[in-house]
Parts: C-alpha cells; structure tokens; sequence
C-alpha cells in the first residue's frame, strides 16, 4: 500500500509485476484513483488479447478506409486515456514492432492513427504489469540475427517505478480477511446474508498452496 501511494504520487511509469490472480489490474486502479488523473479515465488494454493485426488500430486508433472494415474514425486507446491513466495488462506479450511504436509514444507524447497523417498530442500516464520475466526477456543474449522477445529500452523505460506483489502464499495472514470478503460479496449477490465461514474452512483455506493466487481464492 505504500509503494501504491507512492506510485501515485509521481508522474512516472509504473511497472506492476506478479503471478496470474495476484492483482495487478486492482494495483492500477488504486494507482489511478489516489493519483492527480483521479477525475480523468481510467482505460484497460489486455496486450494478450489482441491480434497482432489490430493492435496498432486499439492502441492508437484509425481513420474511416486505412483498412478492410473501417468504416468509421476510431479513437485508440491512448486518446481515450488522455488525462488519465492506461492500464497496459500482460504488456510482455506485446508484438516487437509495437513495442517500438510504444516507446515513441512514451518519449515523444504523441500519436498518429492508423491511415492517418495528423500527430495527436496525448497527455496519458501507462500502468504496465505483467507476470513474465521481462528484464530476462530483454537482457537474454540471442543467436546472432534472431530479437529479443522484449525490447531493452521499452524495458528500462517502463521499469521507472516497479511494483512487486507477491503471491498469496507469501502472505497467508490475508487470507481470512479475503476469504471474509469474498464470502460477504458472495452471500449479498446470492441473497445469503450473515454467512460466516467457520475455523475449520478458514483454517483449510489457510493451508492452500493457491497456484492461481488471489482469483483461485475467489472462485
């Protein structure tokens, strides 16, 4: 919680790192909140999630005809957060030819849609995270002509602030406590109020080793 409000209070990139279900996606948006941008927008991208062939559209945007189906202008990602913060989830998984349009972006603060030719000032603060090994990725020595799976100096330029969660079993004394909250959001939605989870479910709770973190626990 520290490192969150000092996180907030800088301008700088921040870049989340921790196991799947950890909760890196909640880290950034208690980044945003407690941050100046508060009052701006809050937009997510998941990078593993795209196709390649569309990430520079989601990203940045495009005009009406850049490509087969664009039937109208769009604004990416980037314009949607302006004044806010962009959460870029799994940024590991990242195309190589975008990680190089992003570090622009990130050192010039400006844009260009897809099939257009204006640049777009963007005023946006980038939340990355992800669960891979990203200065691994990006320092690994490579057979002669085949790239790094992640760019060095996307990496340095992301790496300004690093955050680190643990996982759940590093800090088993959470586990009531959620366990207790998740339980509550349960019974409210199913209509169950005042269930309480005895000692032995929250001790059989307790002794899990939780491969999937914070989001096994839940489900």
């Amino acid at each position: 919680r520290e490192q969150i409000e000092r996180a907030a209070k800088s301008t700088a990139t921040v870049l989340v790192i921790g196991e799947s279900g950890t909760g890196k996606e909640l880290v950034a948006r208690a980044i945003h909140v407690a941050s100046k941008r508060a009052k701006g927008p809050l937009e997510k991208m998941n990078c593993a999630a795209i196709p390649s062939e569309l990430f520079e559209s989601e990203l940045f945007g495009h005009e009406k005809g850049a490509f087969t189906g664009a039937t109208k202008q769009r604004r990416g990602k980037f314009e949607r957060a302006t004044g806010g913060t962009l959460f870029l989830d799994e940024i590991g998984d990242m195309p190589l030819a975008m990680q190089a349009k992003l570090l622009r972006v990130l050192q010039e603060k400006e844009i260009e849609r897809v099939g257009g030719s204006d640049v777009i000032k963007v005023d946006v603060r980038v939340v990355a995270a992800t669960n891979r090994n990203l200065e691994q990725m990006a320092r690994d020595d490579k057979p002669a002509g085949d790239k790094p799976q992640f760019r060095a100096d996307l990496y340095d330029r992301l790496n300004v602030l690093p955050l680190n969660l643990p996982p759940l079993r590093a800090r088993r004394e959470d586990i009531p406590l959620l366990s207790a909250h998740f339980l509550e959001l349960a019974t409210t939605s199913n209509d169950r109020p005042g269930m309480r989870l005895s000692e032995g479910a929250i001790a059989a709770l307790s002794a899990h080793s939780y491969p999937g973190n914070v989001r096994e626990l839940r489900n």
